[in-house]
Order: C-alpha cells, then sequence, then structure tokens
C-alpha cells in the first residue's frame, strides 16, 4: 500500500491484535503447535530430518491456529499444502514483478498452461484467504470471544476507536498476513538458527544450560521472553540470515532528505536492505561469523549496532508481526533446544545452505537435514 495515510488508517486497525497482551492470551495456541511438533522428532531421533520442511508445517500450523481457528494438519500428515507451493511461486513471481517488470509483463502474454499458472498464484492466495474468511465468520460468528488474532480483528470496534476493516479488506489482510506475511519469515529464521546452533555445539551447550535453569517442562513466554543467551543468538541469526533481505522502496518526504552527504530530492524513490547493513564490518567485527556474544551484557552494543540491526525494517512500516515472530521464535527454539541436541546431516554443506533471495532468503539446496537426538 503505497498511500501513507491509508497505510496508517489500516496499520491503527490491525496493530492492536498483535499487542503484547494479545498475544499472551493466544499463547496456548502455538504451544499447542510446539507439542505436535516435538512429537514429529521423537519419532525421527538419530535420522536425518529436513527442518526446512517441518518447520514451514510449523510456522503454517500455527498461523493457522491464530487467524484461522484451526490448523491445516500438515505436521499430522507431514504433507505440504498447497498454499504452501503457492507462497513459493507468490515470492518468485513478486521477485520478478519487481526487479523485472519487463519480464513480467512479457509472462503475461505467454499462453502455456504451467506459465499462467505460475502467475496465478498470487491471485489463489487470495482467493483462499477470502474462503477461509468466510469459512471462519460462518463457524464462529464475529463476536465468539475466542482467543485468537482474527477474533480480535473482528471486534467492533478497534482499541484505536477507529472503524472496523470492511470483510474485503479484513480477507485481503489475512491472506497477506497467514500466507506472505508470516509462514516462511519465521520458518527460515528457525531454519538457519538450528543450522548455526548444529555447527556450534558449545553455544547450544550454553543455551540449553540457560533455558533448564529457568524454565519448566514446556517453556512459557514469561519465562524466554528475557533470557539473554536465547536473545543472543536469535539476534544473530536475525543479523547473519534476515528472512526477508530484498529492498522495499520508500519515498522520500516533502524536501527531500540529506543522507552522508549526498541529498536526495523529494518524492524519490529510493530503497536499502538489511542484508547489506547487517555486515557493516565497524558495526559488526567479523561479519561473517556466528557470533551471539556480541549482543551480550558486558560487550559494548553500540547504537550504530542498534541502528544498522533491522530485520523487521524499521519506522511506520516494520513488520507488524514482530511481536509474534519474535514469541513463535522464542518458544519453538528454548522447548526444542530443551529437549534435544541437534547436530548437522552429512547431506548438509556449507554449500547447500548458501542463500538465494526470492524477496525471502532460502537455502539453494532447498532443504536442511539436522539430525535431533534426545539431550
Amino acid at each position: 500500500m503505497r498511500d501513507k495515510v491509508q497505510h496508517s488508517k489500516r496499520r491503527k486497525l490491525l496493530s492492536h491484535a498483535f499487542s503484547q497482551s494479545n498475544l499472551y492470551e493466544c499463547e496456548p495456541l502455538i504451544h499447542k503447535q510446539i507439542e505436535k511438533l516435538i512429537t514429529v522428532l521423537q519419532s525421527r531421533i538419530g535420522k536425518p530430518t529436513d527442518m526446512l520442511n517441518w518447520f514451514r508445517l510449523t510456522a503454517f500450523d500455527v498461523v493457522g491456529e491464530l487467524f484461522l481457528g484451526q490448523s491445516f494438519g500438515g505436521l499430522e500428515s507431514g504433507e505440504t499444502p498447497q498454499f504452501l507451493s503457492d507462497i513459493e511461486l507468490f515470492f518468485i513471481l513478486a521477485d520478478i514483478q519487481w526487479n523485472y517488470p519487463w519480464l513480467a509483463i512479457a509472462l503475461s502474454w505467454v499462453p502455456l498452461k504451467s506459465v499462467q499458472y505460475f502467475l496465478g498464484a498470487m491471485q489463489r492466495l487470495a482467493d483462499y484467504g477470502a474462503k477461509a474468511f468466510n469459512s471462519y465468520v460462518g463457524l464462529y460468528g464475529r463476536e465468539s470471544g475466542r482467543k485468537d488474532l482474527l477474533t480480535k480483528i473482528l471486534s467492533v470496534k478497534a482499541e484505536t476507536g477507529e472503524s472496523q476493516l470492511g470483510d474485503r479488506e479484513t480477507s485481503i489482510e489475512i491472506g497477506n498476513l497467514v500466507f506472505a506475511g508470516t509462514v516462511d519469515t519465521t520458518s527460515t529464521t528457525l531454519t538457519f538458527l538450528f543450522w548455526e546452533l548444529a555447527k556450534h555445539q558449545a553455544w547450544q551447550a550454553k543455551l540449553r544450560t540457560e533455558v533448564r535453569a529457568h524454565c519448566g517442562n514446556s517453556p512459557t513466554f514469561q519465562e524466554v521472553q528475557d533470557l539473554p543467551i536465547l536473545e543472543a543468538v536469535i539476534d544473530e541469526a536475525l543479523r547473519l540470515h534476515p528472512a526477508a533481505p530484498a529492498s522495499l522502496p520508500r519515498e522520500t518526504p516533502t524536501g527531500g532528505r540529506e543522507l552522508n552527504g549526498f541529498f536526495i530530492p523529494e518524492k524519490t524513490i529510493a530503497s536499502m536492505q538489511c542484508y547489506t547493513t547487517h555486515r557493516d564490518p565497524v558495526a559488526f567485527p567479523d561479519p561473517e561469523a556466528f557470533k551471539p556474544e556480541r549482543w551480550m551484557e558486558g560487550n559494548d552494543v553500540t547504537t550504530e549496532m542498534k541502528e544498522l540491526f533491522m530485520p523487521f525494517s524499521k519506522g511506520s512500516r516494520a513488520c507488524i508481526g514482530k511481536n509474534l515472530a519474535m514469541m513463535e521464535l522464542k518458544l519453538i527454539t528454548a522447548r526444542l533446544i530443551k529437549q534435544f541436541k541437534c547436530t548437522v546431516a552429512p547431506v548438509t554443506t556449507e554449500d547447500s545452505m548458501a542463500t538465494m533471495d526470492h524477496f525471502l532468503l532460502i537455502p539453494v539446496g532447498g532443504k536442511c537435514e539436522l539430525i535431533f537426538e534426545v539431550a
């Protein structure tokens, strides 16, 4: 949404649903899916397991519970729903449209069914968002009192006092939040985080000791939200492997802006991306190394580090789901590390985990096999 006024109004109507207090109410729904993932890993002890796949299914089932009132059953079946395949196509298509608009136009004239199916990914996701929204309203109504995020969004009045979204707008936002905004960002971050922990056993052991010292059998968000080692390993994974490294366009304000001695005229489309800022060698010495200690108390966490660290973007267009993402990352990581030790499977190499950018960061090998053992 390019219009700043409309974007601000839309954000106000949605942001209350993602408040920390609302997320606390939804926490049991996340735990429900985490326990299903635990069951999967228990059944695969000692076997190479593609965690990119299982983290995607987990994230998808979590957002199903949170937004649509039911999971998609991926953790039980182990099968990838069609919608996940369409998400992959969606991001490839978005990458083409933003970076090679001439190619997107040319593709629209190609009559091959396979090409037209590829181009239809966005519309299929929008259609499913509308179908899922209507199904939810038909099943639960608009004021069910359920502790999920769609119920919050459907409240008669948002806490801001603004009028609620219409049904069509709501279904579009549900499609954006469920399919485009949450699933692959969370699963990608978890995949690269556990790959790094599998390679750095000392940090994995430190994290396990911390979690066991401060958490019960099933760590709650209240227990894990301020654990320093957990925070540090997640931040370092987000720095090295930001899930959404692509440049997002912004328009310079009236009067223009001067940045580092360069004047950018008003209404100029400009962009930057965090993959580069996260690798500034001045702010982050040895930038390609996984060093959670750079975020730990006692080290010099500089203002420059904080300014350049933006895995969820910043400002008025920052990711609206940041609180939800951090809750999922911390709960899933703490629960798995508390119970399991993970190592790298032989098939998973630095080459297979090299990244490519299809708007989201994904491993070129298309998977990340790790081995889990009881810790």
